[in-house]
């Protein structure tokens, strides 16, 4: 397929600005001492100019110069890692260079693979004299298999990758049931780009990937982490997750999440379990929310198909935000994510059945939420809360009652709601009761936080210093029971609002 004036005119645009941006000046150093070389701009680059999207995900294939002299050539113009000599590839960070990513430069080179499906199970023959088209012939899918000669301005297209490109089409090069067998990943890649691109996946890809889909467990859950969380991201992570499901990939990935297909809910829904966890996780990206309130939109129910009790308009799912959080960590444990998401993640889940009725709710109430929730934690427990009223298919996104308890949260972040926060502390306290370290002054402390909620203005010092003269003439189990217990006060909120609610808002 032969490019037409639009497509001409991007190629040509782009190696007008290539030119000029001095991070690849080692590109025209390199053309001007090996008269006889060729440089290819290849990839997800190439596919990316022709769609008109904004990358820097720059890979290049030098033929007709010797590697030992590259690797000189390169040496000279910055930094060399040899990371990837063994397959061929040198990561290379030119002098002054702006770019976040080492660029990758490689020999053409084939790939014998070993069939196995695991990353790197091959073996790798790197040749300078092969011709562009038969390194072309080991990529994954026809829009990443297209070749830029940056000298001649011509595209290389063996396979077929424009075509595919205006058809919207996500097509592996050759044999699907050869390339997926070469790195199983690419499973994940074909959603992934699904997703990311809005493309269709072409029929015999696709249902080599439904058939192959239990393969994807030979992978490291790193890889797996990278392809998954690049599908979250995306803004079409409503339908990534769908395509995830409907390709028998997730069972292999999150099999907790699959549990919910299908399981109906009570009358404050209208769709499944997972119908609505892959919604709230839609709207999420609608609204660009980070990574932690996509996850924990995904993850904020995964617990109820456990705890479900009966069927019907009138079933419950008790406790699912405490089971959840335990569920959410294991299952972003499990995909290695960091140890700051995991913790953000469950924290979220955990406390996403916040309950409020504005009007009866104290203002000592709603520090206990805050303390609960945590200061550095409302915005993303707000977004969730939203991104949970929309897949429930409710109208608003923040109803009045909502916004006003975002509004009070935020009036009281001032107030004390930690022991850090009163105006005596622990120091000054074994002074004040010529007392010497031990486990009663936790005690003390945490019976003074506890009235402190309850009126924030008895926060002085001289308050808390008459106070804790009192407190200490108590047994050790009379302040244990002063202690603010935030969970048993939220238990006792929440059975008192199941009691008089169908579903709270």
């Amino acid at each position: 397929m032969m490019l037409n004036e639009k497509q001409q005119k991007l190629i040509a645009d782009f190696l007008k600005d290539f030119n000029k941006n001095p991070d690849f000046k080692f590109v025209q150093k390199l053309q001007k001492k090996f008269k006889e070389g060729e440089v290819y701009l290849v990839g997800g680059k190439v596919r990316d100019i022709l769609l008109e999207k904004t990358s820097y995900d720059y890979d290049f294939v030098i033929r007709k110069v010797e590697p030992k002299e590259l690797e000189k050539f390169l040496a000279k113009e910055g930094e060399v890692n040899f990371v990837g000599k063994s397959f061929g590839v040198f990561k290379f960070v030119p002098k002054n260079y702006k770019g976040l990513e080492p660029i990758d430069i490689a020999l053409p080179r084939t790939e014998q693979s070993f069939m196995t499906g695991g990353y790197k199970d091959f073996d790798v023959q790197s040749d300078a004299a092969l011709p562009i088209e038969k390194d072309l012939q080991r990529r994954d899918f026809t829009i990443n298999a297209m070749a830029l000669n940056l000298k001649t301005s011509e595209l290389i297209d063996p396979y077929n990758g424009l075509e595919d490109l205006k058809n919207k089409t996500i097509k592996t090069v050759g044999n699907p049931k050869e390339r997926f067998q070469e790195d199983y990943t690419r499973m994940l890649r074909a959603i992934r780009f699904s997703v990311q691109l809005y493309f269709k996946i072409e029929k015999n890809t696709y249902l080599t990937v439904q058939n192959n889909a239990a393969k994807i467990r030979t992978m490291s859950m790193e890889r797996i982490n990278e392809e998954f969380t690049k599908i979250v991201l995306s803004p079409n992570a409503e339908f990534g997750l769908e395509l995830l499901q409907k390709s028998n990939l997730l069972k292999y990935i999150i099999p907790e999440l699959e549990e919910g297909v299908g399981v109906s809910q009570n009358k404050a829904h209208i769709y499944s379990v997972f119908t609505h966890s892959v919604k709230a996780l839609g709207f999420a990206a609608q609204r660009n929310y980070n990574l932690n309130v996509r996850l924990a939109a995904l993850l904020h129910d995964i617990a109820k198909p456990m705890v479900k009790k009966g069927e019907g308009p009138d079933s419950t799912f008790y406790n699912h935000d405490i089971v959840g959080g335990k569920i959410a960590r294991k299952i972003l444990a499990r995909l290695k994510y960091p140890n700051d998401i995991v913790n953000k993640v469950a924290h979220l889940v955990r406390y996403h059945m916040f309950f409020y009725s504005i009007g009866e709710i104290t203002d000592a109430a709603i520090r206990r939420l805050l303390v609960r929730i945590g200061k550095d934690n409302i915005n993303e427990a707000i977004q969730l809360r939203i991104c949970d009223r929309l897949g429930m298919g409710r109208p608003k996104a923040k109803p009045y009652k909502l916004m006003e308890l975002e509004k009070r949260l935020h009036e009281v972040q001032m107030d004390p709601i930690s022991v850090k926060m009163l105006k005596i502390d622990g120091l000054e306290l074994m002074k004040i009761l010529n007392m010497k370290p031990g486990p009663k002054i936790g005690l003390l402390l945490n019976a003074l936080l506890s009235e402190v909620l309850e009126n924030p203005k008895k926060n002085t010092k001289p308050n808390l210093t008459k106070r804790l003269k009192e407190l200490n003439k108590l047994s050790d189990t009379e302040l244990k029971n002063m202690s603010p217990d935030i969970d048993r006060y939220e238990e006792a909120k929440k059975r008192e609002y199941f009691s008089k609610l169908k579903w709270v808002e």
